[in-house]
């Protein structure tokens, strides 16, 4: 059924640890899906009220993979920071296992992905591996060229840490968008591994040609040239080698098990081995997908079903250099082809979200973000056995990074249709990335993003910036069906939020962000990284200490010379914008800043690099005022600009 709109030395992290009975940071859940994020089909919406629910853990570095392992431990991995930890699943308490050193990041897309624990990993088989998926750069600052690779680690649980990293696969190209990078270990003992195609021939890289359905020849795989991977879902043995079992694609066997993806974030394998994948599409048709072997799941020429429906394939990497990207205003120079011209035999999706007709209004909603997708984060498939949720039982489990919500996907009894529609969960102003499930079968864990665009849970603009829980675990606990399981006022829980009756804001989203933190027994002005100092210690070294960081902050407002903004400010460039607006400011996935006359207003460009605006994120939480200052002042002065220096004292009053 097709289903759419048509139907030894361990590391103590020093972290802001919210578990157990503590009030913690707000956690505001609402009953309806957010007022401005509107479906185009009515979704029902779950009864969170059968659930407890509380703030496990802050002050992680956008986890990506979160995992339950046999350790009954919470294994995570932070893509910012290139850390591997341990989240105890009770108090919240933070422990590194690996920080790696070679490992790439950017602003959205590039760092530590994904993880997969060996099935016999502490089962005394000397099998303790983990298996890691990340980017690095093999370029330099003026050519990058960003690579993905598969290492497998050693758990060394005498001293708690990963050790003796073996690359599996290198080489795998990478780019500022769309890398996937999920890693799952299946019941065939096979390493499946998810691959985007990098944004090509969209956004910023629009002239960057989509090689989604180009494959390898016998010389490219046995030159080991891996360039062709690109939206794939590659199947390796645990060694890295190519299956003798795994498909022959025209002619070729190599380690692509399925092709034509667009950016496959999420796979994880049901019953009787069945394997599913949730897929990002474009402006709409968001996918979930069963993968068959050797099957070709049609991008970039088809979005969703090959219907002819809104999505026409523009190839603007066959068109003129010197044209602008227009989005989906297709302009006549653009090669185009519709869906219903691509021949080859295409794996349909079993569901997507959502499908629309040509009469839909883009131009009428709050921008990209209230486009008629979902943009999932992963996939968890779920069966309540006999003391899960019942509810859940035979889904699958879609987080989602625009509307903070869970979707939980019922599956036909053989697991290969989907029944009706998606069911919302834990509606909250997050971006949800990924799932685990506790060992009870009962409690979901959700890792939320530190920044980025979601729906707007209070408010009518649509979208905001200010996430509620940045960078954090939720823990929600089933606990029975009556609705005993109602979570306790104390965290900040909205029990009974409907449409109609939303509280009205308290100002914008910055003024309301501080109301929701008050609950929140930690001082917020404190960044949740520093928090760890209000801990009992030694009296004198703590007013020291405060002392030290009053003298800071003062001086990251004093007024700075031009010159020492300019030149700090070249090198938190290269480091924090560069991969969205080009080297030479020319414009990537971010506009481009040369000649941008934006530039010249100081509260506009303050206010920005604090707040975050559209699908630019946030800086204020990981950069100060003089840092802010600096990149300000290098990009208002530089590639033909000329807008003199901001200083740390006009970025100051814009938090």
């Amino acid at each position: 059924m097709r289903q759419g709109i048509q139907g030894g030395p361990r590391s103590l992290k020093m972290h802001q640890l919210v578990g157990g009975g503590a009030l913690g940071l707000a956690l505001m859940m609402s009953t309806s899906l957010s007022m401005a994020q509107e479906n185009p089909v009515e979704v029902e919406k779950g009864d969170d009220q059968l659930f407890s629910a509380r703030v496990l853990t802050t002050g992680l570095s956008n986890p990506w993979e979160i995992t339950w392992g046999p350790d009954e431990m919470i294994w995570v991995t932070e893509r910012s920071t290139g850390e591997v930890t341990r989240v105890d699943p009770f108090t919240g308490a933070q422990q590194t296992l690996l920080t790696l050193e070679d490992v790439s990041v950017d602003v959205q897309h590039q760092g530590l992905l994904g993880m997969a624990l060996h099935p016999e990993l502490l089962q005394g088989t000397g099998n303790d591996y983990v298996y890691l998926a990340y980017t690095y750069e093999a370029g330099s600052t003026q050519s990058p060229d960003p690579r993905q690779k598969l290492v497998r680690y050693t758990y060394d649980g005498a001293n708690q840490v990963l050790v003796d990293p073996v690359d599996l696969i290198s080489g795998v190209p990478a780019w500022n968008d769309h890398n996937a990078g999920r890693v799952k270990i299946g019941p065939d003992m096979k390493i499946y591994y998810t691959l985007g195609e990098q944004g090509a021939n969209f956004g910023g890289n629009y002239q960057r040609p989509n090689l989604a359905q180009s494959l390898p020849s016998q010389e490219d795989v046995d030159a080991e040239e891996w360039q062709s991977y690109t939206g794939k879902v590659l199947r390796l043995n645990l060694d890295g080698s190519i299956p003798e079992d795994n498909p022959e694609i025209e002619g070729v066997r190599s380690h692509i098990f399925t092709y034509g993806h667009r950016n496959p974030q999420g796979i994880d394998f049901g019953a009787e081995g069945i394997i599913y994948v949730s897929e990002h599409g474009p402006d709409t048709d968001d996918e979930l997908n069963v993968l068959e072997p050797g099957g070709n799941y049609g991008w970039p020429n088809v979005a969703g079903y090959r219907d002819d429906s809104v999505y026409v394939y523009g190839n603007w990497s066959e068109a003129p250099a010197d044209l602008r990207y227009t989005g989906r205003d297709i302009p006549d120079e653009v090669p185009r082809y519709p869906e219903s011209e691509f021949e080859p035999e295409i794996v349909e999706p079993i569901a997507t979200y959502w499908t629309v007709g040509d009469e839909y209004d883009f131009e009428g909603n709050c921008g990209w973000i209230c486009n008629p997708t979902i943009a999932p984060g992963s996939i968890q498939y779920y069966a309540a056995g006999e003391d899960g949720i019942p509810e859940w039982d035979n889904s699958v489990l879609l987080p989602t990074l625009k509307h903070g919500t869970l979707y939980v996907q019922q599956l036909s009894e053989d697991g290969t249709e989907a029944e009706g529609l998606p069911t919302a969960w834990f509606g909250t102003q997050n971006r949800y990335r990924d799932t685990a499930i506790g060992a009870d079968n009962k409690t979901v864990f959700i890792a939320t993003d530190n920044f980025g665009t979601a729906a707007q849970l209070y408010g009518d603009r649509g979208f905001t910036n200010v996430l509620h829980n940045p960078g954090a675990i939720l823990a929600f606990t089933y606990e029975s069906e009556d609705g005993a399981g109602q979570a306790p006022s104390g965290l900040g829980l909205s029990p009974e939020v409907t449409e109609g009756s939303q509280p009205e804001p308290a100002g914008d989203d910055t003024e309301q962000a501080a109301d929701d933190a008050s609950v929140d027994p930690v001082d917020a002005d404190v960044p949740n990284d520093e928090q760890s100092a209000a801990v009992p210690g030694d009296i004198e070294g703590d007013a020291a200490d405060l002392e030290g960081e009053a003298q800071a902050a003062a001086t990251e407002t004093a007024d700075t010379s031009f010159d020492e903004l300019f030149n700090n400010g070249q090198t938190l460039y290269g480091i924090n914008c560069g991969a969205c607006h080009g080297a030479t400011g020319q414009g990537a996935q971010g506009p481009a800043l040369v000649g941008n006359e934006s530039l010249g207003d100081d509260e506009y460009l303050a206010r920005t690099l604090v707040h975050g605006f559209g699908y630019m994120p946030p800086f204020g939480d990981q950069l100060n005022d003089l840092q802010i200052a600096a990149i300000s002042t290098y990009i208002r002065n530089n590639w033909g600009n000329e807008f003199g220096p901001l200083q740390p004292g006009e970025v100051a009053e814009q938090r």
